[in-house]
């Protein structure tokens, strides 16, 4: 992790190799060109509790693949993109983050957590469907960071109870009312478009846990991080201040590809694979577990040149590299909220970092997301004169 407390030199990583197997039978990819192969082909998800999932017989979006996947892509793909999320999405972004800025002036003094957790969770509602509220905002928050450390028979029962009355909760207080209100009143939603589907309700839940922690847990995230980074950096603050929009996402992806919220994805390959990587053929068999290493990945030298661990806000990258690398994923689940993510990260941190006499009082701690594992950023108290 390169944060702005980071010891690492940059320009000194040492690379692994971009592709291996571990005795337990498990690849692992640290190699851009490995990664990208690999996750444009027909792989299934294994990752975010996949097995759980799909022994229930439910297929939310994330966890299909195929044809039926790619439909539901192409159909949805109309609730992100660039168009819908400068037209429709962010005068809302605009609004919901001036509303919360304005809040944490008055009171003067604000985790920082609190303020993300608010804005991502609004905003992953609007786009899917639900009703944006604070309890909603509780319940989101809640659930998606629940604890999960309880040991013994008696304990991982009590974290089964607490999970199952976290998810029934949502879906008494959100989802079910608004599947009412849509059912009487079509919108230009997730939820909608799940209804003229014939979805039930069942699925209709268990696609919006995925929407809002997908929406939620990474954006929130995100924010923080951006916002610590420019905190530590004036010249960083500055850009996003006053940079255009296209140096603004730049500098974002940059940040990204540094510090990607989820740490690790997981597939199977769905039929054997042939992969050459650094001059050796490897055979992956079908059903193999595959680990991504997002951090290794995005820091390949081979793609990213100069120093791969120094975020440089405008970075040559060829044609065709994303700016952030593997940052959204890639492939048929590079992540779809990849342009709210980055609007709704540029919206709020102008309207927070503008604020005069801005500060960080105390912390950040940093602890370890275990469903993504990835970062998370807390205990950061901000204040304004």
């Amino acid at each position: 992790m390169t944060l702005p407390d980071s010891k690492t030199v940059p320009g000194a990583y040492t690379p692994t190799p971009h592709l291996e197997r571990d005795a337990n039978g498990i690849w692992h990819v640290r190699g851009y060109a490995e990664a990208k192969e690999l996750l444009l082909a027909d792989m299934a998800q294994a990752g975010f509790h996949a097995d759980e999932v799909l022994k229930s017989g439910l297929d939310p979006v994330l966890y299909q693949r195929g044809d039926a996947h790619r439909q539901q892509r192409a159909q949805i793909a109309k609730f992100f993109s660039p168009t819908t999320v400068a037209q429709q999405h962010a005068p809302l972004i605009e609004k919901f983050a001036a509303e919360i800025v304005a809040d944490f002036v008055q009171a003067k003094r604000a985790d920082l957590n609190d303020l993300t957790v608010r804005m991502a969770v609004i905003v992953a509602a609007t786009v899917v469907g639900l009703e944006p509220s604070a309890g909603l905002v509780r319940r989101l928050d809640a659930m998606l960071h629940a604890p999960s450390s309880w040991s013994g028979l008696l304990g991982r029962l009590w974290e089964m109870v607490i999970g199952n009355w976290l998810r029934f909760s949502f879906w008494w207080f959100d989802v079910r009312p608004a599947i009412a209100a849509h059912r009487r009143q079509p919108q230009n939603d997730v939820i909608s478009y799940m209804l003229a589907k014939g979805k039930n309700d069942i699925a209709i839940l268990v696609e919006c846990l995925v929407y809002g922690a997908a929406g939620m847990a990474t954006t929130q995230e995100f924010i923080s991080v951006v916002f610590w980074h420019c905190m530590q950096r004036p010249e960083w603050k500055q850009i996003m201040l006053e940079g255009t929009l296209e140096a603004r996402h730049e500098f974002l992806h940059e940040l990204l590809r540094l510090e990607p919220v989820i740490a690790k994805l997981y597939r199977r390959p769905v039929e054997a694979m042939t992969l050459v990587s650094e001059g050796t053929s490897h055979h992956i068999p079908a059903g193999a577990l595959v680990q991504f290493h997002l951090y290794d990945i995005n820091a390949d030298a081979q793609v990213v040149h100069h120093n791969p661990l120094q975020a440089q806000p405008h970075r040559d990258l060829e044609r065709g590299v994303s700016r952030s690398l593997v940052g959204f994923g890639a492939g048929p689940h590079r992540c779809a909220g990849e342009f709210i993510a980055l609007t709704e990260t540029d919206i709020f941190l102008r309207h927070l970092l503008a604020l005069p006499g801005l500060r960080i009082e105390s912390g950040p701690d940093l602890a370890r997301n275990p469903t993504v594992e990835g970062y998370e950023i807390r205990k950061m108290m901000i204040s304004v004169p």
